[in-house]
């Protein structure tokens, strides 16, 4: 039995599969490839995402890619006072990626909670007539 559960682990977690712990992930890696998508990318230094503030048209996926050699997570800010919590990851090893479906508009704060300097913000922004909202989880 252990020796079949060894087999069945690797398949789970293929390279950049979607990591996922809270919040509405997407099913695979092909599910975000056949669209648009934002992509972030985590850095080995400052600003530590690249983009750090990443403008997201509303009905956009969003991805965070890490090419670094270390694992990282991404949390939305309000997840720590356990208030909603749109998203949430798990440690992202590297080489591997983690995506969420579009969110509504508004600021969201995060930050990988394996490195807390790391911070970054998505605004989501609708139509053109649409404001975005501030979240009160926002620091």
């Amino acid at each position: 039995m252990i020796r079949a559960v060894a087999d069945f682990i690797p398949r789970l977690l293929p390279p950049l599969a979607t990591v996922f712990i809270s919040g509405t992930a997407l099913s695979s890696p092909e599910a975000v490839a056949s669209g648009p998508v934002i992509d972030i990318a985590f850095q080995s230094s400052a600003p530590y995402y690249d983009p750090p503030v990443a403008l997201v048209p509303m009905g956009t996926p969003i991805r965070w890619v890490n090419a670094t050699a270390s694992a990282h997570s991404v949390r939305h800010d309000a997840c720590i006072e356990e208030e909603s919590c749109p998203f949430q990851s798990i440690a992202i090893p590297p080489d591997s990626s983690f995506a969420v479906a579009p969110l509504p508009p508004g600021r969201y704060g995060y930050h990988c909670e394996l490195h807390p300097i790391m911070r970054g913000t998505l605004l989501v922004i609708g139509a053109p007539s649409t404001q975005v909202k501030e979240e009160k989880h926002d620091k």
